[in-house]
C-alpha cells in the first residue's frame, strides 16, 4: 500500500470492516462456546448423552477412543463454520467518490 501511495500520491486508500448480520455473529459466538464445551467433554471423557438419558452415538465412542484427533476435528470444523458466518466478502472500490466495484450494492444502481 505504501508503494502505491508513493507512486500515485493522489490516490486515497481506505479500509474498513463490514460486520455480518447480527444472526450470523450470534451463531459464530455460539459455535465458539460450543466448541470449547465439546472439547472439554471429549478431554474429560464425560458422556453428555448418558447424562441426558440418551443412547451414546457411535461417533462419540469413536471420539473417546481417538481424543486428540476428535479434538482437532472439532476445533478446525467449528473454526471453519465461525469464519463462514463472520465473512461478508463486502468491499468497495470508488474513483472520485463514484463506485466502480461494490459487490454488496445491487448491479442496477451501479455503473449507469
Amino acid at each position: 500500500m505504501r508503494v502505491i501511495s508513493q507512486r500515485y500520491p493522489d490516490i486515497r486508500i481506505e479500509g474498513e470492516n463490514y460486520l455480518p448480520q447480527p444472526i450470523y455473529r450470534h451463531i459464530a459466538s455460539f459455535l465458539s462456546v460450543f466448541k470449547l464445551v465439546l472439547i472439554g467433554f471429549i478431554i474429560v471423557g464425560k458422556d453428555p448423552f448418558a447424562l441426558s438419558g440418551m443412547q451414546t452415538p457411535s461417533i462419540w465412542q469413536w471420539g473417546q477412543e481417538n481424543k486428540v484427533y476428535a479434538c482437532m476435528m472439532v476445533f478446525f470444523l467449528t473454526i471453519m463454520l465461525e469464519n463462514l458466518c463472520m465473512s461478508t466478502g463486502a468491499f468497495e472500490i470508488t474513483l472520485n467518490d463514484v463506485p466502480i466495484i461494490a459487490p454488496f450494492i445491487s448491479t442496477e444502481n451501479f455503473l449507469h
